[in-house]
């Protein structure tokens, strides 16, 4: 018997595909064009406009596996694992973006590409570590419960990381070259502002598409199983 599963809405998804090309193209331009530059870094300063966007949305990604994970654990339903497994998926990657960024704004700007000094850096290579062990671990254990029940767990770890990783240049004396908090700072001009939060903004609606698309290629593996299954 034909069995016809429908797993996603095609009009949605071109909706919100142009969405996230359209505010990708436009945040990248307006910051390469609009916002002054700052002297003391010059044009080297501009990578500022996508690393912190980038870096935002890894220190998010684990915080919401951390919560799916606390769901799976109370209701057993292996679809809050999934999406804590595809919230560190993401995390990953934009933290992969966050490493390869970061060490070329460093250079430009003071000639360091990794200060071993700077608590912020060193906390971030621990959040990444952390996400490493997270997919090493959950390879290794065999058993779909137990590999669930293992990651949620792990989870904690990543997002204890990730806020430690936040709280760096905030609860700690800093001695590295890295900048302090962007928010609440009255000292940042208005143009600089307008271009982060657009960064901000765009590369948001890019976690989210990414997250939608990952998460639906899960669900597609895990229904092929259970047809596989059926069938044998």
């Amino acid at each position: 018997m034909e069995r016809k599963i429908r797993i996603f809405h095609p009009v949605f998804d071109i909706g919100f595909y142009l969405v996230v090309c359209i505010s990708l193209v436009f945040a990248v331009i307006f910051s390469l064009v609009y916002p002054n530059v700052i002297l003391e870094q010059g044009l080297s300063h501009r990578i500022f406009y996508l690393h912190v966007p980038v870096a935002w949305v890894a220190l998010y990604g684990p915080i919401l596996s951390f919560l799916f994970s606390l769901v799976f654990l109370f209701s057993r339903n292996m679809l809050w694992d999934r999406l804590a497994f595809t919230a560190n998926q993401l995390a990953f990657l934009f933290a992969v973006g966050v490493l390869f960024s970061g060490p070329i704004w460093a250079y430009s700007a003071w000639g360091v590409p990794w200060d071993k000094t700077d608590a912020r850096l060193q906390s971030f290579f621990i959040l990444c570590i952390s996400l490493v062990s997270y997919f090493i671990f959950r390879y290794l254990v065999p058993g779909k419960t137990k590999k669930a029940i293992l990651s949620a767990y792990l989870s904690v770890l990543c997002a204890v990381s990730a806020i430690l990783t936040w709280g760096a240049i905030r609860w700690i004396e800093n001695p590295g070259n890295h900048p302090g908090s962007v928010l609440g700072k009255g000292g940042m001009d208005s143009d600089m502002k307008q271009s982060m939060w657009l960064g901000v903004l765009a590369f948001h609606f890019l976690f989210l598409f990414l997250f939608l698309i990952s998460n639906r290629s899960e669900k597609i593996q895990d229904i092929r199983s259970k047809l596989k299954s059926e069938l044998d």
